[in-house]
C-alpha cells in the first residue's frame, strides 16, 4: 500500500488518550550516544514497570545481545514478560516518537502504520537504521504501510482524534526537511496520510534559537502545547519576559487564543509552567578543557497519557509539583507518575520523545 492515500481508505490518527493496545520503545545500547545503556537504562526500566500492567510494552533491541541482556534487565526487576514483546529492529538512537511508526486506525477495527521519511532531525544526526523502522514494525506485524511524501517527526504533531493537528511550522516547513515545498503542500500530504482536515499552526522558532537553548527539533509542537481532550490544550509558559522562550511562547499563546477546532470551538487553554532552575548538560561537547555549558531543554508538557498512567518528567524544581497538579486534573482516572528526566533532557527529550503509543481500533456496529 506504499504511498497510497490512507485516509481515502477510512484510517486516520486518533488521540493520545485513546485505548492503547500496547507502547513502543526502542532500548537503549552503546551503539548510540557513548554510555547510553549505562546512563538511560535504569529509566527506561521504570517507564515499562509502569506501563507493562495495562499495555503491551513493546521493545526493539538491536541484535541478540541486547534480547539476551534485556530479558536478564526484565527478570531482575520482576517485570512480567507475558506483558513484554520484544523485536530485534536496529536503531541509531531512543527517539521512537519521531522515528517509530505512527498508527491510524478506521472504524472496521483495521490498523496501519504510517512512514515519514525520517532524516535525523534535518540530517543533524545519523538515521539509516532509525528510517527503517516503520518499515520493520509493519512487517513483524503484518499491517499495512503507508510512506507519505514529506519528511516530519512523531513529536512534530499533537492531534485531538477528531481532525484537529497543532504543529509548529519550524519543524515541518524547513528546508533541512522539506525543501521547496510549500505550506499547502506540506497540509495536503498530512490531512491524507493522518486522516487530519484541520490544522492549527504555531510559528515556532529560528533554527540558531533552537540550537542556543538545546533544542535540536526546531521546536516540535509535543514540548509546547499538547491537547488533553478535544478542545483543552495545555500549553508551556513562563511569565518571566526575561526568559530566552518568552517571545516564542508569547506568540504561540496568541495563536492558540485565536484557533478553533474542526467544529469551530475555540480552545480552552492552561498554561504548564516551564520549570524554575537553568538546567545544563554533563555531556562534553569537546575533548579539551574550557568545556562550553551547553543548556538542556526541560519541559513539562513532554508527558506520555498511556491507559491507566501519564508519564510526567520532572527535574527536582520548584515548579515540578505545580505541573504535576495541573496534569493530574485533566486526567482524574489515570495515576500520575513522575519521572526525573535530567538525563533524556540533556540529550533532547523527555517522555513523550521515548514512546510511540500503538492504539486498538474501534469497531462500529
Amino acid at each position: 500500500m506504499e504511498n497510497k492515500n490512507p485516509s481515502s481508505l477510512g484510517f486516520f490518527m486518533p488521540a493520545e488518550w485513546e485505548c492503547h493496545e500496547g507502547t513502543w520503545l526502542q532500548w537503549p545500547h552503546d551503539d548510540m550516544h557513548q554510555d547510553s545503556q549505562v546512563r538511560l537504562e535504569h529509566l527506561w526500566i521504570a517507564m515499562t514497570a509502569a506501563l507493562h500492567n495495562d499495555e503491551i510494552v513493546h521493545i526493539t533491541v538491536p541484535d541478540e545481545r541486547g534480547y539476551d541482556h534485556l530479558v536478564q534487565q526484565l527478570t531482575y526487576y520482576g517485570i512480567n514478560q507475558n506483558q513484554i514483546d520484544i523485536h530485534r529492529i536496529p536503531t541509531n538512537d531512543v527517539w521512537s516518537r519521531d522515528n517509530g511508526p505512527i498508527f491510524l486506525i478506521n472504524d472496521r477495527g483495521d490498523l496501519a502504520i504510517t512512514s515519514w521519511n525520517f532524516n535525523g532531525w534535518g540530517e543533524r544526526y545519523p538515521f539509516d537504521k532509525d528510517r527503517l523502522v516503520p518499515e520493520s514494525v509493519s512487517e513483524v506485524l503484518g499491517l499495512p504501510l503507508f510512506t507519505a511524501p514529506i519528511t516530519l517527526e512523531g513529536g512534530a504533531i499533537e492531534v485531538n482524534g477528531k481532525g484537529t493537528l497543532i504543529a509548529t511550522r519550524t519543524s515541518i516547513i524547513n528546508p533541512n526537511r522539506n525543501p521547496g515545498l510549500s505550506q499547502e503542500q506540506v497540509e495536503s500530504a498530512i490531512k491524507e496520510y493522518l486522516g487530519i482536515n484541520h490544522i492549527i499552526w504555531l510559528s515556532g522558532a529560528p533554527r540558531e534559537f533552537c540550537d542556543a537553548v538545546g533544542d535540536e527539533t526546531d521546536l516540535h509542537v509535543d514540548e509546547f502545547a499538547r491537547f488533553v481532550n478535544e478542545s483543552t490544550v495545555l500549553y508551556t509558559w513562563t511569565d518571566d519576559k526575561n526568559h530566552s522562550f518568552y517571545p516564542y511562547l508569547k506568540q504561540h499563546l496568541i495563536e492558540l487564543q485565536a484557533a478553533e477546532t474542526e467544529s469551530g470551538k475555540s480552545l480552552t487553554l492552561v498554561p504548564l509552567p516551564l520549570p524554575e532552575n537553568k538546567m545544563y548538560s554533563t555531556l562534553q561537547t569537546s575533548s579539551t578543557p574550557p568545556f562550553k555549558a551547553v543548556p538542556s531543554l526541560a519541559v513539562y508538557a513532554n508527558f506520555l497519557i498511556a491507559n491507566k498512567v501519564v508519564l510526567v518528567p520532572v527535574y527536582g524544581d520548584v515548579n515540578d509539583a505545580q505541573a504535576l497538579d495541573i496534569i493530574a486534573d485533566h486526567f482524574p482516572g489515570r495515576q500520575i507518575i513522575s519521572l526525573p528526566a535530567q538525563v533524556t533532557a540533556e540529550l533532547g527529550g523527555m517522555m513523550h520523545c521515548v514512546t510511540q503509543q500503538q492504539p486498538i481500533a474501534p469497531i462500529k456496529l
